[in-house]
């Protein structure tokens, strides 16, 4: 036999997997973006964190099987309404694309922002009551142990410097 039939076709090409990869992260970072400007408290005689500083608090805090369990949820859902995953290169290419036109047309890159905007929102908007759903059937002490995580990754994050 030659080697190029011993060997087993992998399961995913790489190109697949970064974009399922990528798919995913952009899906955690919108649900902690708006659990985050959801739930987040502010703290007591101090300024609420920034939005980098809980960005992605909520899916640190979970557990690699909580955030599979989670992103798995988003993907069948989008999947059940026939939605396509969004394709970076894709709309960077459209946009790049309306960038370099000659004559340059503000309203047409105006409109890729707003589709783009939308579109994000709508996924937010479902990541963020799928992880309601999943928070929802957690017990009390769960949520508890959830919420001390959220602290303890948010408390490890350095805030802005301090004004004199």
């Amino acid at each position: 036999m030659s080697d190029t039939q011993d060997k087993k076709p992998s399961g995913m090409r790489p190109g697949l997997r970064y974009l399922l990869i990528g798919s995913l992260a952009v899906n955690f970072i919108i649900a902690g973006l708006m659990v985050g400007a959801t739930v987040g408290k502010k703290r007591s005689g101090d300024r609420p964190p920034r939005e980098g500083d809980i960005l992605g608090a909520y899916t640190q805090a979970l557990s690699s099987q909580e955030r599979r369990e989670i992103g798995k949820n988003i993907r069948d859902h989008h999947r059940a309404l026939g939605e396509k995953p969004m394709r970076p290169r894709e709309v960077l290419q459209q946009m790049l694309e309306a960038l370099q036109a000659e004559p340059f047309d503000p309203e047409a890159v105006k409109a890729l922002i707003d589709q783009q905007s939308e579109t994000a929102f709508e996924r937010r908007k479902i990541a963020q009551g799928l992880w309601l759903e999943y928070v929802s059937d957690m017990t009390a002490e769960e949520r508890a142990a959830y919420a001390a995580r959220i602290q303890e990754v948010l408390s490890k994050r350095k805030g802005p410097p301090k004004r004199p």
